[in-house]
């Protein structure tokens, strides 16, 4: 037998369903595939003219409680990436000015939010089940569901100048790269993602290597 409590659950349950799979959409399955990369070049800049390269032994970290355990992945995976150019790196104490300087910023953001669902709430009216006739226009529902979560998200920024084309104080920049993603899961997996998202950003800009 169903009863008035029973019928109420049974009922809660299947709007929850219905809700979740009419107005949610399809989801990623993995959390890589929430990563963005994005790229950008000076208009007109000759890249063929670059053949060495500044690059700190530091990232710069803005704002936030940023993590500083993937600073050295992000270094060396700068650095392969430029090397492979066939750029030369040269150091900040070297008596030769770099053609461009490279420069790493990183940024960590936690998201936190909680939203009331009354799912019954969307009708505004009881149905019935069976043993009880529908009440129209009574517009009560069920205690609202308080639904919590919290996320962080990581982005890194690599900006390039020209400081040989610097004027009025202002060092032009030659190309910049970004890439935000969820910073979820283990150490290896955010490790092996920042890897693969930097190399994307040289992938996806073959102007660079003329």
């Amino acid at each position: 037998m169903i009863t008035k409590n029973s019928s109420r659950g049974l009922l809660k349950i299947l709007l929850s369903v219905a809700l979740f799979s009419a107005c949610t959409p399809s989801s990623p399955d993995y959390i890589a595939d929430y990563d963005l990369v994005y790229t950008k070049e000076r208009s007109g800049y000759d890249f063929s003219a670059v053949h060495t390269y500044f690059l700190p032994d530091s990232v710069a970290h803005v704002g936030g409680d940023s993590k500083h355990i993937y600073d050295s992945t992000i270094l060396k995976s700068l650095k392969t990436n430029l090397d492979a150019l066939g750029w030369t790196r040269l150091t900040e104490t070297g008596t030769e000015k770099a053609d461009v300087m490279v420069f790493p910023a990183a940024n960590e953001v936690t998201y936190a939010s909680c939203t009331a669902y009354c799912w019954y709430c969307y009708w505004g009216w009881y149905p019935g089940w069976g043993y009880y006739p529908p009440y129209p226009g009574y517009g009560w529902g069920y205690p609202s569901d308080i639904v919590c979560a919290s996320y962080n998200t990581g982005t890194v920024v690599v900006t390039m100048t020209d400081p040989n084309k610097a004027a009025n104080d202002t060092i032009p920049v030659a190309w910049v790269g970004i890439l935000n993603g969820l910073l979820e899961g283990s150490q290896a997996e955010i490790t092996s993602r920042i890897n693969t998202n930097i190399d994307q950003m040289f992938i996806q800009s073959p102007y660079l290597k003329q």
